[in-house]
């Protein structure tokens, strides 16, 4: 399970801000050599360590159930986190007056992508009206741009790279997987991930994963982590990882194409693969912790992204798929289910 609590302060690291976990601030300053950082009780204090001002040259997110990202003016292409886990089209925006962009400087595009539906998605000009616009917001992720194009692929979840990730020209790929427009299918099914991991941070931890198919549990997973550290993180992603390599499977050889929403409690992966991913590159994503994992993961997670695109006329959704945040150990049946099948998993490493 994700650990909860605490402003985790990086000064210095892969990525420098605020995060609300340990798992996240961890991935930023592992075998980073001089990082610096620091858990607050206090989001001020937090800031102060960070050197945020308030003024226009840094730029400040909030994030995922309240954490929060600083990026210096100089990596402008820096990644900008928080939880966004069904963003509206941006050409919909649009129409509805939700996008606000200035005439003054079409050099910079500001672009706050939302996932809830009384916080609108837009773009701005310029930092000082995305600050103001984003200040005690949660559950939105904004970065800036050097394009209105690149802005609005942002909102979108689109990214130039999937084909590439996949190993596959898309009209291969299209060719390959269009699936008959003359039948329908309606079902759907939540699928629960999670990890585990007993002594978490010592040498003599166990982890392991569950995956809980809702009404389905021959499709159930449970297995011990195999390789690499034994930690809650690598279990996690590697318990939504098995769950997108079962989906792919069954959408492409199975009789039933189910439209599948995967749900887990780990901030770190539904960021990653609903946001911060469409904007990394093969080398940036061969340099993150626990690539040999992620890897896979954001490669699978793509090709069933993009199966439901290219499907969406005969799944009846709206062509999206994204993983869902859910707050752990909250009575969630299905993700207690998922830590106990995790647990289970972990108990035969």
């Amino acid at each position: 399970m994700a650990r909860q609590g605490g402003f985790y302060a990086v000064r210095k690291g892969r990525e420098t801000g605020i995060f609300n976990t340990w798992d996240e601030c961890k991935n930023q300053v592992n075998g980073y050599g001089g990082a610096v950082f620091k858990k607050f009780d206090n989001y001020n204090q937090a800031m102060s360590f960070v050197g945020h001002s308030n003024n226009a040259s840094n730029h400040a997110s909030l994030g995922r159930s309240g954490s929060h990202h600083v990026s210096r003016p100089h990596s402008a292409q820096k990644r900008f986190h928080g939880k966004n886990l069904s963003p509206s089209p941006y050409s919909s925006l649009a129409s509805s007056s939700i996008s606000s962009l200035r005439s003054a400087n079409k050099n910079a595009y500001y672009s706050v992508k939302s996932s809830f539906p009384d916080v609108e998605s837009k773009i701005f000009d310029n930092w000082k009206d995305c600050q103001d616009y984003v200040k005690h917001k949660r559950g939105v992720t904004f970065k800036k741009f050097e394009d209105q194009s690149a802005a609005e692929d942002f909102i979108n979840g689109v990214s130039a790279c999937d084909y590439t990730l996949m190993n596959i020209p898309r009209d291969v790929f299209e060719s390959r997987y269009k699936l008959s427009s003359n039948i329908i299918y309606d079902k759907s099914m939540n699928v629960y991930c999670d990890g585990s991991s007993f002594g978490n941070g010592t040498s003599s931890s166990r982890a392991g994963y569950g995956a809980y198919f809702e009404g389905a549990p021959e499709e159930n997973i449970s297995e011990p982590l195999m390789s690499g550290a034994q930690t809650n993180n690598r279990a996690e992603i590697e318990a939504v990882s098995e769950a997108l390599k079962k989906i792919w499977d069954n959408l492409t050889n199975g009789n039933d194409k189910v439209k599948y929403q995967i749900k887990t409690d780990s901030e770190y992966v539904a960021k990653l693969l609903n946001d911060r991913y469409v904007t990394y590159d093969d080398k940036k994503l061969k340099g993150l912790p626990n690539s040999d994992l992620i890897i896979p993961l954001v490669e699978r997670f793509v090709k069933v992204k993009k199966f439901y695109e290219l499907n969406k006329e005969c799944l009846k959704n709206n062509g999206e798929f994204q993983i869902e945040w859910v707050k752990g150990h909250d009575g969630d049946p299905g993700n207690e289910m998922a830590d106990f099948l995790a647990k289970s998993g972990a108990s035969r490493r």
